[in-house]
């Protein structure tokens, strides 16, 4: 049975030797992203990068679904890796999230009551979805399409029980709506003067 290391030096090993069939000068590195995943950060050229790249992340995400393959009969259950190059994931995360933030705005101020996004990767939608469940608990996403074209649907859902954001109307005037003095506060001041 193979240990970890040797897996880990295996998916290592077919990147750099893929690397070097495509004449590509470059060096590998392995990088915790958490508990559950690492990153093969490819270091090269910028002109090499644009190449591995490609449109949208096209060229990385079948160079990662290649090394994947190659490494799939070896793993037994091994950790999920992904690969990036010139920090080009972390540079896409922050484009997605300003995209998810655009969009999540023009539901939030009544603009859309849906708000479709571009279509992107599976990998991408995870990030957009994550994204979007932290930063805006109230607004819903949704995958939809297929395929290529598949892509996120932003919507307004609520907050969840228990959960309320409080809003500066909410500290002026109380953090309780229907609280009985802010009533009889709001009724006094809207009764006419004689």
């Amino acid at each position: 049975m193979m240990n970890l290391n040797t897996l880990d030096d295996n998916a290592k090993d077919y990147l750099e030797k893929i690397l070097a069939i495509l004449d590509i000068d470059a060096s590998v590195e392995k990088l915790e992203v958490d508990d559950s995943t690492c990153c093969y950060r490819i270091d090269c050229k910028s002109d090499d990068a644009r190449m591995l790249i490609g449109r949208n992340g096209q060229t990385l995400e079948a160079l990662q679904f290649v090394l994947r393959q190659m490494v799939k009969s070896n793993s037994l259950g091994r950790e999920h890796f992904i690969v990036d190059v010139l920090d080009y994931r972390t540079r896409r995360r922050r484009t997605l999230e300003e995209s998810a933030k655009q969009g999540a705005v023009a539901v939030l101020n009544g603009d859309n009551e849906h708000y479709p996004l571009l279509a992107m990767s599976a990998y991408d939608r995870r990030l957009v979805h994550n994204y979007l469940q932290e930063a805006f608990p109230e607004l819903a996403s949704e995958s939809e399409g297929e395929g290529p074209d598949r892509h996120i649907v932003i919507s307004y859902k609520g907050l969840p029980d228990g959960e309320r954001g409080t809003s500066p109307e909410d500290e002026e005037y109380g953090s309780e709506i229907g609280d009985e003095d802010d009533l009889d506060e709001i009724d006094a001041d809207t009764q006419p003067k004689p």
